[in-house]
Formats: structure tokens, sequence, C-alpha cells
């Protein structure tokens, strides 16, 4: 009987749980689905869309800022650095190209998860963030991406050129780079795509270039 009791106590336990975490996740999908439709983000929406009570939504966000946060979680995304090519020109490529892919295929996803980082930025800021030395950050996915790629060359180059090449990449592909190639200069996304690969392959060869002829020489 003890037994039975405490048996049947887990398994609504555990079923309460699985049913909060299906809650949460419809909440983040109708948020993802909301943004890819061109609309603004709202708790409400959100909860309707889900098929849930705008109270129980609001048990799980507070703000439509803490459900945009979470919509990463939904954003597909391959693992951009499975079997890369051994070349490093052909794997940096490969991932550049690989990543403007996943971002101008779900472009209006990508730019709401940059608005709710800087937004983030801002209330973290406005909180005390920089006198408390807790200014948030981007998440360092992209850089592990391109230590990833550049990682054949770690012996090929001089430890500080190396570093160099690594975080000049950084720049010129990913959300940033998508929104300049975009917005500031007008490209299509293959346009966009394109340049994208042209400067980190452009970077790539110059780092190779300085490291033949003595990087950091005094001569």
């Amino acid at each position: 009987m003890t037994e039975g009791r405490s048996g049947s106590a887990t398994g609504a336990r555990e079923g309460r749980s699985r049913q909060k975490l299906r809650t949460r996740r419809a909440l983040i999908e109708a948020a993802v689905t909301l943004i890819r439709e061109g609309r603004p983000v709202t708790i409400a929406d959100a909860a309707e869309a889900a098929e849930v009570s705008l109270a129980t939504a609001y048990r799980y966000f507070s703000s439509p800022k803490e459900l945009l946060d979470e919509t990463q979680l939904l954003v597909s995304a391959p693992d951009f650095t499975a079997d890369l090519p051994s070349d490093p020109a052909e794997r940096l490529d490969t991932l550049v190209s690989r990543v403007a892919d996943v971002q101008f295929g779900d472009e209006a996803v990508w730019r709401a998860l940059l608005q709710a980082s800087l937004e983030r930025w801002f209330r973290q800021e406005k909180d005390g963030g920089s006198a408390a030395g807790e200014i948030p950050t981007r998440n360092r996915t992209r850089l592990g991406l391109t230590r990833t790629a550049l990682d054949p060359l770690a012996d090929a180059l001089p430890p500080e050129l190396h570093h160099r090449l690594t975080m000049a990449v950084n720049l010129v592909y990913g959300m940033e780079a998508l929104i300049t190639t975009r917005d500031a200069c007008g490209l299509e996304p293959d346009e966009a795509k394109d340049v994208m690969r042209w400067a980190a392959g452009a970077l790539l060869e110059k780092a190779l270039r300085e490291a033949s002829t003595g990087y950091g020489s005094d001569g």
C-alpha cells in the first residue's frame, strides 16, 4: 500500500512536470510563429496561439522580453562543424556558408534574437550592470565555431596572428554581418552570403601571407 501510494505520487509529479514542459514549449513555439508572421510578440498573443490562459502564460513568462530570450531554444540549427573539410580555406568557407544559409532561411527569428539580446544588455546596464561588472555578453557560440574551423592553423600561424584571425573572422559572418549586408548595404541574401564568404577568405589569405613573410619580426 505504501509503495503503491509512493509510486502514484511520483507518477503524478512526473506527469505535472511533463505538462509544464509542454506548456512552456507551446508558448515558445507560439512566439516563434508570431515572429515569422511579422507580428509583435506579446504574452497575450502567445497565450492565445498556444491555447493556454493568459494567467497560465504569465506564470511562465513575466514579459515578452523573457519569452523572446527563450525562443533561441526553438531555433533549429544544424551541427555547423560536422564533417568540415580538412583544408583550412574550405573549412572556413563551409562554416560561413552553413551559418548564412540557416540565418537567412529564418531571418525574422534571428533578428528577434538579436533584438532580445540588445534589450537585455540595456536592461542590465540600466540596473547597474556596468558598476557591478555584470554587463551581459552575447553567447559565444559563433566564437567557438570560428575556433573550430581555424583549429588546423594553430600550429601554422604564430599564436598572436591566429588569435587576431579568429577575432577578425568573427566580424564578417553571423547576425551582425547579416544586418550590415542586408540593411546597410542593401544586398539580397545570396549576394550577402557571397560577401561574407569572400571577406572570411580574404582574411585567411592575409593571415597566411603575413605568416609566410615573418609576422611580428622586426624586419
